[in-house]
C-alpha cells in the first residue's frame, strides 16, 4: 500500500520539522507534495507557510494535498525558482530538503534577504554536504545544529544554519563529518565515517605524491574523530 506522505512525512522530514521554530513564517523550497508545511501547520508549529516549487506539476500536486488537508488558509503554493519571490513575505525559517549541496548553496547565495533577515535554514543535502558546509561557513553563516539519521535504509545529513556575519574555518575532516555530528558521536557518525573513508580510499588509489598524502591525512583525521563513536 502506498504511503500518504502528507499523513506520514517520514523520519527525514519529521527530523527537519523539529528545527523549525515555533510561530515561524515558513518556506519549503522544492516542496513536492507539501508534506513538510502540512505537517508544520497541522501541528500548529508555524503561523503560515509557503510551499514553493519551480515546476508546475509538483506544485499542483502540493495544492491538492493542501486543500485535502484543509490548510489552504495557512499554506500558500508558490511557483518560484529557489527563494525568488519570497523577499518581503516575512519568512523567518526555510527548508531546502532533498537537493544537492551545490544547488542548495547557489540558491542561498542568490537570496540576499536570507542574510538581511537572519532566516533560519534547515538543509538536507542529498549530495556534497561537505561543499555546503564550506560555503555556509565562508559566507558568514553559523552552523547551529547538525543531525544524522537513517530513513528507509538510507542515511541523511541535516544542517541548521543562520547568518551571523562571522566566518569560521573547520578542518577537512570536520567539513566532511560535521562538527556537531562529531561532538554527538554515536552509531550514525560511525556509519558516515565509514562511508566517507571508503570514498576517500578509492580517491587516493588514483592519486600520487602530495595529493595522495593529503587525502590519506584526511582519512587518518576522520578515523581519529570517529574512533569514540565506533567504540560505542
Amino acid at each position: 500500500m502506498q504511503t500518504d506522505r502528507t499523513r506520514d512525512p517520514g523520519k527525514r522530514l519529521l527530523a527537519a520539522a523539529q528545527y523549525v521554530r515555533a510561530g515561524a513564517v515558513f518556506a519549503d523550497i522544492g516542496t513536492d507534495h507539501a508534506a513538510l508545511p502540512i505537517e508544520l501547520c497541522r501541528t500548529g508549529r508555524v503561523k503560515k507557510a509557503y510551499a514553493c516549487d519551480v515546476a508546475p506539476a509538483p506544485l499542483e500536486a502540493a495544492r491538492r494535498h493542501i486543500e485535502h488537508a484543509g490548510l489552504a488558509d495557512r499554506i500558500v503554493p508558490l511557483l518560484c525558482d529557489g527563494f525568488s519571490g519570497l523577499d518581503g513575505l516575512g519568512i523567518t525559517d526555510a527548508a531546502v530538503c532533498g537537493m544537492g549541496g551545490e544547488l542548495t548553496a547557489r540558491l542561498i547565495g542568490a537570496a540576499p534577504f536570507l542574510v538581511r533577515d537572519r532566516v533560519r535554514l534547515i538543509l538536507q543535502p542529498m549530495t556534497r554536504a561537505r561543499f555546503l558546509r564550506s560555503y555556509l561557513l565562508s559566507a558568514g553563516f553559523s552552523i547551529e545544529e547538525e543531525e544524522l539519521l537513517s530513513d528507509a535504509g538510507r542515511q541523511y545529513e541535516l544542517i541548521v544554519a543562520s547568518y551571523t556575519g562571522k566566518t569560521e574555518t573547520w578542518s577537512e575532516a570536520e567539513l566532511i563529518l560535521g562538527k556537531r555530528n562529531i561532538a554527538r558521536g554515536g552509531a550514525q557518525l560511525a556509519r558516515l565515517a565509514a562511508r566517507r573513508i571508503s570514498h576517500l580510499n578509492n580517491l587516493a588509489n588514483g592519486q600520487t605524491g602530495a595529493e595522495k598524502e593529503k587525502t590519506e591525512q584526511t582519512i587518518r583525521e576522520i578515523r581519529a574523530l570517529a574512533a569514540p563513536a565506533e567504540r560505542n
